[in-house]
């Protein structure tokens, strides 16, 4: 059974709202899933309490995932500060290789479409490559998919009055995406094992270079 972390950061809900819609379609699919919201770092004032349900997501949330969901609202078309916060603060453990061959999917939302969705997943899925996991994206040969949203690097969301639409089509598209992030992150397993019987690499700290 897949080991899926759902990381997620919400002001106001709606991607909080996504993050429970994520996770029921990761559990028909057979994983074994945990959902994690960050720390705000801004804007605090302004968080509502629909977004504050999940647990903080740790370090041990990360070794414990065999795969990773990452989602992020579009705040000025990039990436939240929240999210880019807590990736910051795990930098040092991702690049001595604690995540190699690991399964990485990225989601946006924003308020309106062309608002940022696709540079936000972009931004996203640097992460997962530095991290060194294998990308699952929804590609573009998945009509059913692609009808949706358009954005074949990750998933992304218009929202509505700043609500998820709530539609039979973005529960079958969840559904659809991330049936296959479990499928591919069972297929690594046997890879995963063998990293970890020859061990992770370790580098120098770096985390003075992130001041």
């Amino acid at each position: 059974m897949a080991r899926i972390l759902l990381v997620y950061s919400s002001l106001f809900g709606a991607n909080a709202q996504l993050a429970a819609l994520a996770e029921a379609a990761l559990g028909a699919a057979g994983a074994d899933v945990r959902v994690r919201r960050v720390r705000e770092v801004a804007l605090t004032g302004e968080e509502q309490a629909a977004a504050e349900g999940a647990q903080i997501a740790t370090g041990a949330d990360l070794t414990w995932a065999e795969g990773f969901v990452f989602c992020s609202p579009s705040h000025t078309g990039l990436l939240s500060a929240s999210m880019k916060a807590f990736i910051d603060q795990h930098h040092d453990s991702a690049a001595a290789g604690a995540h190699l061959n690991k399964t990485f999917t990225a989601m946006a939302t924003s308020g309106y479409a062309h608002a940022g969705q696709e540079r936000v997943v972009d931004e996203l899925n640097a992460v997962g490559a530095a991290w060194g996991c294998v990308i699952v994206a929804p590609g573009t040969a998945d009509e059913g998919l692609n009808v949706h949203n358009g954005n074949p690097y990750g998933l992304s969301f218009v929202l509505e009055h700043g609500r998820l639409p709530g539609s039979a089509e973005t529960t079958g598209v969840l559904r659809r995406h991330l049936h296959r992030l479990v499928a591919v992150t069972d297929a690594l397993a046997p890879l995963r094992a063998a990293d970890a019987r020859t061990g992770t690499r370790t580098v120098p700290t770096i985390a003075g270079a992130l001041t």
